[in-house]
């Protein structure tokens, strides 16, 4: 009896009729309720006066609990993709022209570049499927490496969300973002991004793609090279592009960032050379396509 008087609703009574489930009397409200009945586009509501339909009070109560559980949930899960999927769209230094970049808008016209195609397609399956370690693609400029690293930083960000595991992915600009901290020296408090702030943003994501890991305007010193080598350092899942050799690149970086460069990078690197340099823009290749149909 106290459990049945805990949950009563002030001005309802109760009647005859039996919940199914709990086996205790309903209640109801015994005098009529305004309630809304119609809303038009305009957001004009039409209301009348009706008897509200009897009631299990414990049925309310869980409810009542379920939505508040489903709105707990729902905050919980845009937190979760705030934190993992929406960092690549959000965080990301991704250049205009590169924004449709896709597996499907990466034209191939020869062997050479449907390989290229296939080992990154490959890369982006086995990081869905677990794998740890580096990928480091080399190749001449404008062959269409920056399109193809995002075009696996999406299919890794989708693949995840689809799985129900969502993980976070960032598309960084090694240069960009290496001109961004330099100018933060020069400006101080006016500075887009500190170091502090690009070494944890940079080694806090699930899944870091470096575009263009090449020679750079200017020279990198060696708080540059303190910050990249912290960077991977901490790391094990990264994908390089460069237009530079192993050569240049242990020269240009040092031996401590290139170590950390080949951090299981056994079988996970690809050479793209014969490939005619292209300049890719998404645009220029939705044009063709339209053209030709």
């Amino acid at each position: 009896m106290t459990l049945k008087a805990s949950f009563d609703i002030p001005q309802a009574v109760e009647i005859d009729e039996v919940c199914p489930i709990h086996s205790i009397n309903l209640q109801q409200i015994p005098k009529p309720q305004t309630v809304v009945t119609d809303r038009d586009k305009s957001d004009k509501v039409t209301q009348e006066k009706r008897l509200v339909p009897p009631f299990c009070p414990l049925c309310r109560m869980e409810q009542t609990e379920q939505e508040n559980q489903a709105r707990i949930s729902s905050s919980l899960n845009q937190q979760l993709y705030s934190e993992t999927y929406y960092v690549l769209e959000r965080d990301s230094n991704i250049p205009s022209e590169l924004q449709g970049a896709s597996f499907d808008t990466f034209e191939v016209s020869n062997q050479n570049e449907n390989q290229l195609l296939e080992f990154v397609v490959e890369q982006s399956e086995k990081y869905l499927g677990g794998m740890k370690g580096n990928t480091l693609i080399t190749g001449d400029p404008g062959i269409g490496k920056s399109h193809l690293s995002l075009a696996m930083a999406k299919a890794i960000n989708e693949g995840y969300k689809t799985k129900g595991e969502p993980k976070s992915v960032l598309f960084i600009s090694l240069t960009e973002i290496i001109k961004e901290i330099q100018e933060g020296w020069n400006y101080g408090r006016n500075a887009k991004l500190t170091a502090h702030d690009a070494k944890r943003l940079l080694t806090g994501v699930d899944y870091l793609i470096l575009d263009d890991i090449g020679e750079m305007s200017g020279e990198i010193g060696k708080t540059e090279r303190d910050l990249i080598f912290d960077v991977l350092n901490h790391r094990e899942t990264t994908i390089f592009t460069t237009n530079l050799d192993s050569q240049q690149l242990k020269r240009y970086y040092g031996d401590k960032i290139y170590s950390r460069i080949l951090k299981g990078l056994e079988g996970n690197s690809y050479k793209a050379f014969g490939i005619t340099g292209k300049r890719y823009s998404i645009n220029a290749l939705k044009s063709k396509r339209e053209a030709t149909e």
